[in-house]
């Protein structure tokens, strides 16, 4: 349950530090008081949407801490186990803070959390049910949602979401293959044509630098030669060259190192470079003898190297990805060929998972028929309570259009009859707003039981109500907060107010140029003049006192 709230620079509160008992809390003040205040700053702790104009004039920033305590065995604590997140030691601590640029911040526990993460835990915590939230009974998503949460079945729900995402994945795979086997056939020349191009082409890797490589030494055979010539001359064949001048000096060292040893060192290194520049001499006429001057070869040449520019030019490339394209539109081509065998695995594949997903959402179906019955009895029953015993409610199912659903194969109507003998119809044709807000209190009373959600909130929903009906509401509030849960309701009827377990007033004051909001919970005198307050007006007489009176004994009896 909500144990503590923390309010700070919230609308007109400056500092509220709030200890929330068990059991059933009415929340009453004038009209204007700032009753919705608490509720905006509890739900800014929820995660809900922040907004600058929240933060109090005057103030940098707010904050919003509320603490809750829940049962051992509530799923919340498991949740905050998936998300890594501590378990703080006084139960499960939510906070909100605000500033003027407009950034906000969530922790859980004292931890950075996001938004809506934030949510996603105050979910869990509390369910709020306010004046206009009657609204959702005219949303058939909502009437499913309702019946789901009666009937408890989770995993059959999750096992219908499940198999039907499979379907909806199948079904979304094989229609992009027909989408694409309307054009495989254009694309299927258009790739033939291309790899037939390339293939005639034959390139080998590499062949377009080693052509060009060709290419350069073809077309300056004459002065390349030339070169050759005129090394070779300087090397060998003049008296100066340099094969003849280290050939006497290697003489003249090896003559001379039989006098003195020391000479065979450089003797050896003379006789050496000797060698090299025969060998050097030689690889010389090597390359002379291989060069050639062949036009015909370069015209060849020039052919090849135009045919490969052609189709790089053309599929705006370089002459090595010529080869990657063609590997590429070989493997386009082959999965072309696959699109019909795909297709029809794939159909086969989608008629086995539409047939498992009817096989699952069947049983679902027989479970939401099952507890269709029960609640529309319940329905009828607590209606009863609340001074509507001729109305009688009915929960239609209806199947859908025979395609998988992500909910499921039923649309689920609320409906009621308002007197016997008439055919029921739906809500929004024929319940008045206090009739909406007497089911949807039906509703919660029943799904008490159904859900875990420790702490329910109900913002004026009595509105539009008074006398015995207003009594039966806030019976019906106190039966939900006996059920191990903790119930605050904001109310302007004594009739709810007097049947509070703990009673909480709001107040606006001002003092000096501010007004600030305040709450303070009732002693039993006190609970008294505010009763008498409701009953009467600005001016309290003794007779409102004793009607307060007379109303709390009723309360008690």
């Amino acid at each position: 349950m909500l144990c503590q709230l923390t309010i700070e620079n919230i609308a007109l509160v400056t500092q509220m530090e709030l200890e929330l008992p068990p059991g059933l809390t009415v929340i009453t003040g004038e009209t204007g008081a700032g009753k919705s205040i608490l509720i905006d700053a509890l739900m800014l702790a929820l995660g809900s949407r922040a907004e600058i104009g929240l933060i109090r004039s005057g103030s940098e920033s707010a904050s919003v801490t509320a603490r809750f305590a829940p049962p051992e065995d509530h799923p919340v604590w498991s949740c905050l186990q998936q998300r890594e997140l501590d378990r703080g030691e006084g139960g499960i601590l939510l906070r909100r803070m605000l500033n003027r640029t407009g950034r906000s911040r969530a922790f859980i526990n004292d931890q950075p959390v996001t938004i809506a993460t934030l949510a996603e835990i105050g979910d869990m915590l509390v369910d709020l049910h306010g004046q206009h939230d009657h609204q959702s009974l005219l949303n058939p998503v909502a009437h499913l949602t309702v019946l789901d949460a009666f009937a408890g079945h989770k995993e059959l729900l999750a096992k219908t979401r499940v198999q039907f995402e499979l379907f909806r994945q199948l079904r979304e795979q094989l229609q992009r293959i027909q989408e694409n086997a309307r054009t495989a056939m254009q694309r299927r020349s258009f790739v033939v044509f291309q790899l037939e191009e390339l293939a005639a082409l034959q390139l080998q890797s590499g062949e377009w630098e080693e052509l060009k490589k060709r290419q350069l030494r073809l077309s300056h055979t004459t002065r390349l030669a030339l070169a050759a010539e005129k090394v070779l001359d300087l090397l060998t064949e003049e008296s100066t060259a340099v094969r003849v001048v280290l050939g006497r000096a290697a003489t003249t060292l090896e003559e001379s190192s039989r006098t003195d040893p020391e000479l065979l060192p450089l003797a050896s290194t003379a006789r050496s470079l000797f060698y090299e520049i025969e060998d050097l001499a030689q690889n010389i006429r090597h390359y002379l003898d291989g060069l050639e001057n062949n036009p015909h070869q370069l015209t060849q040449l020039e052919d090849r190297l135009d045919q490969i520019q052609r189709l790089c030019r053309k599929h705006h490339c370089e002459a090595e990805d010529l080869l990657v394209l063609e590997e590429r539109w070989q493997e386009e081509l082959e999965a072309l060929d696959r699109l019909e065998s795909d297709e029809e695995q794939l159909t086969k594949r989608l008629l086995s998972a539409r047939s498992d997903y009817f096989a699952i959402s069947s049983i679902l179906g027989e479970s939401r028929q099952q507890a269709a019955k029960q609640l529309t009895q319940g329905v009828c029953d607590q209606l009863g309570d609340l001074y509507m015993p001729k109305t009688r409610f009915h929960l239609s199912l209806s199947p859908r259009d025979g395609e998988p659903h992500a909910l499921g194969n039923e649309e689920v109507a609320f409906q009621i009859s308002a007197n016997p003998g008439e055919p029921p119809q739906a809500l929004h044709k024929i319940a008045s707003g206090g009739e909406m807000a007497r089911i949807m209190l039906a509703l919660k009373a029943i799904l008490a039981d159904a859900v875990t959600v420790p702490t329910l909130i109900f913002d004026e929903v009595d509105v539009g109500v008074g006398g015995r009906v207003a009594t039966a509401i806030g019976d019906k509030m106190a039966q939900v907060a006996r059920k191990d849960r903790q119930v605050l309701a904001i109310t302007h009827q004594p009739q709810v107010a007097a049947i509070g377990e703990h009673h909480l007033k709001v107040e606006k004051k001002t003092i000096g140029d501010r007004t600030f909001v305040t709450a303070t919970f009732l002693s039993h005198a006190d609970k008294i003049e505010e009763l008498a307050r409701m009953l009467a007006g600005k001016k309290i007489t003794d007779t409102a006192r004793q009607n307060a009176i007379e109303l709390m004994q009723m309360v008690r009896r």
